[in-house]
C-alpha cells in the first residue's frame, strides 16, 4: 500500500520523528492538510523532505557572476596541482544524502 508522502511504500517506513508544536502550527498544518487531502502526517513529511531536497541542492550548486565565473574556468583549464587531501576525501561517499 502506498502513502501520499512521496509515494513510499508503508513497509519501507520504519523511522520515526517526534515533534511538538504550538497551537496555532497544528491547526495551520492541518487545515492545509486537509485542503490537500492528505494526512497531517503525509502532508508534513512531504513539505518538509521537499524543503530538505532544495536546502541540499542549493549546497550542491555554485551561483557565479561572470567575472567569478571566467575564473573559475581559467583555474580549472590550469595546470593541475596535487593535493593529497583533496584526493582523500574525493574517494569518500558524499555526507550529502542523494537520492
Amino acid at each position: 500500500m502506498y502513502t501520499s508522502a512521496m509515494n513510499q511504500p508503508e513497509t519501507e517506513r520504519r523511522r520515526r520523528i517526534n515533534m511538538r508544536v504550538s497551537e496555532r502550527q497544528e491547526r495551520v498544518l492541518r487545515a492545509a492538510a486537509d485542503l490537500s487531502g492528505e494526512t497531517l502526517t503525509g502532508f508534513v513529511l512531504a513539505v518538509a523532505t521537499e524543503r530538505a531536497e532544495e536546502v541540499l541542492a542549493r549546497g550542491q550548486r555554485i551561483d557565479l557572476d561572470v567575472e567569478a565565473f571566467e575564473r573559475f574556468v581559467a583555474a580549472l583549464d590550469g595546470p593541475v596541482e596535487e593535493m593529497p587531501t583533496l584526493r582523500r576525501y574525493a574517494g569518500e561517499p558524499s555526507p550529502i544524502p542523494l537520492r
